[in-house]
């Protein structure tokens, strides 16, 4: 039995295109649907203590989403899930969950994700091509791109952020890129402006198929950890 929860949800295609603050109101609504007693904050605006690990863009789909919910009273993990998936829509479904005991929230753990990114090439590319404009990028010091921040747009060099992509054929013309990024409140970069950058330093022009997120880390002890084994760290 616990008090605040920790839970991992997925998203489908149905539900990609539908915004970061959508989602928060649809996981409030189906908290009360499934009459979950959640705990709220405090002053005139009332809201449930409901966090979620890194809003994520428009136009994705993922396996490996998380959020942390406090709830008023003791609830078992397993009963949790089973409730609010009835009050879920089509699209949305909560995968696991476990109690979360440390005082970190999971937008302040979350460190970095893993991208699968299908696209399309315009022009006849091979794997070994794909591969060398992927060397050819990341051995470069400076990749810099107008990243949106709070101030507005600024330049970035966002090659520190970029710790690993690897890519492989599909079939004739298309390809996939596995991009290892760094995440977080503070270092984010976007499936979508990795991209950008990723096209306007090769000069590869495609069309961008799906874009996937995999999976989301926490940082802890030097070493990249899934966001369940830091709830109670």
């Amino acid at each position: 039995m616990a008090k605040t929860l920790r839970f991992r949800f997925s998203r489908g295609q149905k539900l990609k295109y539908i915004a970061h603050l959508d989602i928060l109101r649809v996981f409030e609504r189906a908290v009360k649907r499934a009459g979950i007693s959640a705990a709220y904050t405090q002053g005139f605006n009332p809201r449930q203590k409901l966090v979620f690990g890194l809003p994520m863009s428009i136009g994705l789909t993922s396996e490996s989403e998380y959020a942390d919910i406090e709830l008023a009273e003791d609830m078992e993990p397993c009963e949790f899930i089973a409730r609010i998936n009835k009050g879920l829509p089509e699209g949305l479904k909560v995968e696991e969950a476990v109690p979360r005991n440390t005082r970190d929230n999971i937008m302040n753990q979350i460190a970095a994700a893993r991208y699968e990114i299908v696209f399309e090439v315009k022009e006849p590319k091979s794997l070994v091509e794909i591969e060398q404009m992927i060397h050819d990028f990341l051995s470069k010091e400076d990749i810099t791109v107008e990243k949106k921040t709070k101030k507005g747009f600024r330049p970035v060099n966002i090659r520190p952020l970029i710790y690993s992509v690897s890519a492989e054929k599909m079939a004739e013309g298309r390809f996939r890129l596995n991009a290892f990024l760094s995440a977080g409140a503070e270092n984010n970069l976007r499936a979508d402006l990795f991209m950008q950058a990723f096209c306007q330093e090769t000069k590869l022009e495609i069309e961008i198929v799906s874009m996937h997120r995999k999976a989301l880390y926490a940082a802890a002890c030097n070493e990249w950890k899934d966001p369940f084994e830091v709830a109670n760290d």
